[in-house]
């Protein structure tokens, strides 16, 4: 491409030839000097504000707070504060009005021009060279003015006073001289221009009215893939996305002609080679050459970008919501489970059918909100022998809403013998229900849909499938299904990680995942684990004797102190312990209370509850142990719900041993018989 095949107008920083006169440059618009508009929020982060500099070529931003501009940030200054071997992890969520410069020059728009001169231009050392912001009379943002501009100004002015002065000697050689300086102008402004075009980040180019592409830079032909050199007039219709070629064409249709202004909109693009990225064109019409101009960013990550941070919000809602909703059900389940328990020891017959059926709903209950936790909270990965049937079950209780919902036929087949893994539970799960969604999204037009999931164990090891019978995957795509952020579904139905995690979760177990897929016939995910010889008793469920209680009249001497804020808790608790200690048993409501009777007597267990109110189980655990740190060792907490991760942490640093509700009356004997410092009959 010649030099003269385009010619965008120069900007503020290009040489212009000096006005005739000084009343000419004194008249000069302050806004004609500005380089660039672009400015950041005053309180935004400063690892927002460091992506902000990466995606622009500009040293300098205004800082803004309300629309009104509180300073100028500079990209040195970010530099130096995230820039040494710990200042980003120091820096990086402060605030960007700290990579401010020290002293902003900040002017308005009617400031006279010799006065802007002098306060820019009198600066000394390295705030010479920082950008003035200019602003409206409100303090809002017009943009900012490069020193390299002001001193281009100040010459012209001094040069206009010179010729003023020279134009009485000699008007001829004044002359000369203007024509000299404006045909050196021009030419490095064409000079300018043409760097400009060919160095630009931004893809620019030239469209005929029917939308061929006549002229592009190399930016522009990296982001649509095109040869070098690229196709002659190359239609760009061509590339974008069926649904969206006529709001393109339309477009093209309303800027001809000057009808429209310069005009940005986003398009999805299929590019070869690159699959659909989401592209920003900024278009306006050129008068004087009947073409339009373009200038395309590839938009695709930071779209990305926003959504994950819209799953970060709605995520940390969801982390709330679901545990106060697990703390108020293990509430409500515990007593449930308890009092059938005792009911369960004197009843036989038709009851005891019944009592057995409460039990077990109270039990699945409890199962489904642990599994909704690891959902919103997934645990560590934790390694440990457990039944692969046990986990593929578990999935399909949590997809049996959402097949429902797709009115898809579910079977789930794991057989009658134990399959043995060394794994993650909860990973493992996470791959059961990422492939089983997929598979639910590939039925939805499928008229009769089948979704079925089996396990079982051959000669390589234990393996489960997940097969559907829905639209298949296409032959061109099935090799790169496990890439990360590769999807063939829309950017607001999956972010192309679901299959990549599954991928590296199987991998990482040792194992490994394969498909097989038609179109129009279906797919299967095939995992494969190492298999262990067998489960380790406890893994099992049968490595001990399930306690049986005892006589509920106090035989013994020794007492326990229930500090518990619901009342139904609070007395299905006192009623266990009775029957399992046939003691004493004085009861709180809550931790002042407990202290309280502490003050007064000794006790061979503390039960506690850890969320209260007036004074957490916490707070009452750590005042017992300043005043008896003896008794504040007999001390079990219960919880229907921890919650945060630094409690956890201090729980577990202070060894006391938490019953997360609901639980049985077996696993209340078993985790209170240690502080008893007595083993009771039936419990291993």
């Amino acid at each position: 491409m010649s030099d003269s095949s385009f010619s965008p107008p120069a900007d503020a920083r290009a040489p212009t030839p000096p006005p005739a006169t000084v009343a000419e440059v004194e008249a000069t618009p302050m806004r004609t000097l500005v380089h660039h508009g672009e400015s950041v929020e005053h309180d935004l982060r400063m690892e927002d504000l460091h992506r902000f500099f990466g995606e622009r070529q500009i040293e300098f931003a205004g800082l803004v707070r309300d629309g009104r501009v509180t300073g100028i940030c500079a990209r040195s200054q970010l530099g130096f504060l995230l820039g040494s071997r710990f200042g980003f992890a120091l820096n990086a969520r402060s605030p960007a009005h700290h990579a401010g410069v020290k002293r902003p020059l900040v002017l308005e728009e009617n400031t006279p021009l010799r006065q802007v001169l002098q306060a820019a231009l009198n600066r000394h050392d390295d705030e010479f060279y920082e950008d003035v912001a200019l602003v409206d009379q409100e303090s809002r943002l017009i943009g900012l003015i490069p020193v390299e501009a002001l001193v281009r100004l100040q010459s012209r002015l001094v040069s206009a006073q010179m010729e003023e002065m020279r134009r009485q000697r000699d008007v001829l050689q004044t002359q000369k001289t203007e024509l000299f300086e404006a045909g050196h102008a021009v030419r490095q402004a064409q000079a300018l221009s043409a760097g400009l075009f060919a160095s630009n980040a931004v893809g620019v180019g030239l469209l005929d009215p029917a939308g061929r592409l006549e002229v592009s830079n190399g930016r522009l032909g990296e982001l649509l893939a095109l040869d070098s050199p690229p196709p002659a007039a190359l239609a760009v219709d061509t590339l974008v996305v069926e649904p969206e070629r006529p709001a393109w064409c339309e477009l093209l249709l309303e800027l001809q002609g000057g009808k429209q202004p310069v005009r940005a909109r986003d398009f999805d693009l299929e590019i070869p080679g690159r699959g659909r990225r989401n592209m920003r064109f900024s278009l306006g019409w050129i008068a004087e050459t009947s073409q339009i101009c373009i200038c395309v960013d590839d938009i695709t990550q930071q779209r990305e970008i926003e959504r994950h941070l819209q799953r970060e919000e709605k995520q940390k809602l969801l982390d709330t919501l679901v545990g106060g909703v697990a703390h108020e059900l293990n509430n409500k389940l515990t007593p449930v489970l308890g009092y059938a328990e005792l009911l369960a020891q004197n009843t036989t017959g038709a009851q005891a059918t019944y009592v057995g059926h409460i039990r077990k709903s109270v039990q699945e209950s409890a199962k489904i909100i642990r599994q909704l936790l690891r959902l919103s909270r997934p645990e560590e990965a934790s390694i440990e022998a457990l039944d692969l049937r046990d986990v593929i079950n578990e999935a399909a209780l949590m997809l049996q809403f959402q097949a429902r919902e797709h009115r898809v036929r579910f079977l789930v087949e794991a057989g009658p013998v134990a399959l043995p893994v060394r794994a993650d539970s909860a990973q493992l799960k996470q791959v059961v229900m990422n492939l089983a969604l997929n598979s639910l999204h590939a039925m939805e037009a499928a008229a009769q849909p089948v979704l079925h999931i089996g396990a079982g164990r051959d000669v390589t090891g234990i393996y489960f499938t997940v097969r559907d019978n829905g639209s298949g995957i296409p032959v061109g795509v099935i090799g790169r299904i496990f890439d990360p952020f590769f999807t063939t579904k829309g950017p607001d139905k999956g972010t192309g990680l679901g299959l990549s995690i599954c991928h590296s979760i199987v991998r990482q177990h040792g194992g490994e995942i394969k498909v097989w897929s038609k179109p129009g016939e279906g797919t299967c995910f095939t995992v494969r684990l190492p298999a262990m010889l067998d489960l380790p008793a406890d893994a099992r469920g049968d490595s001990h004797t399930p306690f049986r209680l005892g006589l509920a009249s106090p035989t013994s001497q020794r007492r326990v102190l229930v500090v518990e804020d619901q009342p139904v808790i609070r007395n299905f608790l006192k009623e266990a312990v009775r029957h399992l200690y046939g003691c004493h048993v004085d009861e709180a409501a809550n931790g002042r209370e407990g202290l309280a009777l502490l003050d007064r007597r000794d006790y061979d267990l503390i039960i506690s509850d850890i969320r209260m109110p007036e004074m957490t189980g916490p707070e009452f655990y750590l005042r017992l142990k300043d005043r008896r740190p003896e008794q504040a060792g007999k001390v079990v907490f219960v919880t229907g719900y921890m919650g945060q991760d630094q409690l956890q942490e201090d729980i577990a640093r202070w060894g006391v041993p938490v019953l997360a509700k609901p639980f049985t009356i077996d696993r209340l004997a078993r985790m209170c018989a240690a502080r008893m410092n007595n083993k009771i009959a039936g419990v291993a």
